[in-house]
């Protein structure tokens, strides 16, 4: 059986060089990953996620779930002048269950949490995206071109403003919302525009002329 070896490309500065990925098309687990010491594995298991770790001084994180494009289009867009922070993941990874634990804290510290009852706002937002099978979560792979995981990303509205790849990434993710957590709304928008890799911008287009509303249109 053989797999052919993908290298993810670096967006900002900021970015470690990230270790091959292997892709195996004749494999039940199409995405496999590189853990923090750059061991490969496809090993698929069953152990529970530990999504948002511990709750910190009884506050505890609002981490959404985005399920499709669509909702990561909305979730993006309801809010700009915030920045979003999103982890990709699967269950059976093992370096996405510690990234898990990593993200939670980070999101308990910058974001939107339930205090007693009440939702408090943060300075930025979380969000996960699960990758499940290779049906449901095919607009992962193929529409935002996720090949690795676990992936964080970091948009500003719409466009992308740095990614990471591995579980010790939460760290280069939380360096880079120190520097950017003092611009304004407008400098922000700027920065995420000349950042952005278009991906997926060009995912939000082929999506919009692939509506059926699009194709039933008389023109």
């Amino acid at each position: 059986m053989c797999s052919f070896l993908i290298m993810f490309p670096s967006i900002v500065d900021s970015f470690q060089p990230l270790s091959p990925f292997r892709l195996s098309p004749t494999s039940s687990l199409p995405l496999q990953y590189t853990t923090d010491d750059h061991e490969i594995s496809s090993v698929a298991k069953s152990e529970p996620l530990e999504v948002n770790g511990p709750p910190m001084g009884g506050r505890e994180p609002i981490i959404v779930k985005i399920n499709s494009l669509d909702e990561l289009q909305y979730f993006l867009e309801e809010d700009e002048d915030r920045l979003v922070a999103i982890k990709f993941y699967a269950p059976w990874c093992k370096t996405c269950q510690r990234l898990g634990a990593r993200f939670g804290r980070l999101a308990t510290e910058w974001g939107d949490g339930i205090l007693n009852g009440n939702v408090v706002q943060g300075r930025i937002r979380f969000a996960e995206v699960e990758f499940k099978n290779t049906e449901t979560s095919r607009w992962i792979t193929e529409e935002l071109r996720i090949k690795a995981i676990p992936t964080l990303q970091l948009y500003s509205g719409t466009f992308k403003v740095w990614q990471g790849l591995g579980a010790k990434n939460t760290k280069l993710l939380q360096d880079e919302l120190r520097r950017l957590e003092h611009l304004s709304s407008d400098d922000l928008r700027a920065h995420g525009e000349s950042m952005d890799d278009g991906i997926l911008q060009q995912a939000m287009e082929d999506s919009f002329y692939d509506a059926s509303d699009f194709l039933n249109e008389e023109w």
